[in-house]
C-alpha cells in the first residue's frame, strides 16, 4: 500500500495491493477487512517508522543551530512521508482513526517546538502562546506542502523558507 501510495496511486484499488504483495484480495481482505483498514494500518506502520526522523533537541546552544536542527528535520520528514501525508490528510475527515493519528502527529511536533525553543518562546512573555501557535503553523505540514507542491519550491529551498520564518518569529 505504501510502495502504490509513493509511485503516484493515492487511492490503490484492493487488487493492485493483493498484485504487489503476491497475494489473493481474498487474503488482503481477511487480514484487513477492507481498503480503508489496510490504508489506516500502513499510515500507522509508517508514522511508527518515522519517528525517528523527528527529535527533541535540548533547550540551550545558539538559537539559530536549534532552528536549522528542527527545519533540517522537518524537511527529511515530510520529504519522506509526502505521498502518505497528502493522502492522509485526504481521507482524515473520514476516518477518526486517521484523524487522531495525524493529530498526534501534529502534538509532537508542536512539542518540539515547545521544547526545543523554550527559551526564546517563554521570552515573549504573554505572547508565548501566540508565538508557539504562529511556529506551529509555518513548521507544519501543510506550510510544507504549500511550499513544495502549491508553490513549486524545492525542498532545500522550503527549509530556507521555513528557516526564514521561524528566525523572523523568534528574533
Amino acid at each position: 500500500m505504501i510502495d502504490l501510495i509513493v509511485e503516484g496511486h493515492a487511492e490503490p484499488t484492493s487488487q493492485q495491493v493483493a498484485n504487489r504483495a503476491g497475494v489473493s484480495v481474498r487474503l488482503v481482505f481477511h487480514h484487513f477487512g477492507d481498503v480503508h483498514r489496510l490504508f489506516t494500518s500502513a499510515a500507522a506502520h509508517q508514522a511508527s517508522r518515522s519517528l525517528g526522523l523527528i527529535g527533541i533537541l535540548p533547550p540551550h546552544g545558539p538559537v539559530g543551530t536549534r532552528i536549522l536542527l528542527i527545519c533540517r528535520q522537518r524537511r527529511h520528514l515530510f520529504e519522506a512521508n509526502a505521498h502518505l501525508l497528502r493522502a492522509s490528510y485526504a481521507r482524515s475527515p473520514a476516518s477518526t482513526a486517521l484523524a487522531e493519528s495525524l493529530e498526534g502527529h501534529r502534538t509532537l511536533l508542536r512539542r518540539q517546538l515547545d521544547v526545543t525553543l523554550a527559551p526564546e518562546i517563554d521570552a515573549r512573555g504573554s505572547e508565548a502562546p501566540v508565538v508557539l501557535d504562529a511556529l506551529d503553523v509555518a513548521t507544519g505540514w501543510h506550510s510544507w506542502s504549500a511550499l513544495r507542491f502549491d508553490a513549486g519550491h524545492s525542498a532545500a529551498a522550503a527549509e530556507q523558507i521555513m528557516v526564514f520564518s521561524v528566525s523572523r518569529l523568534l528574533l
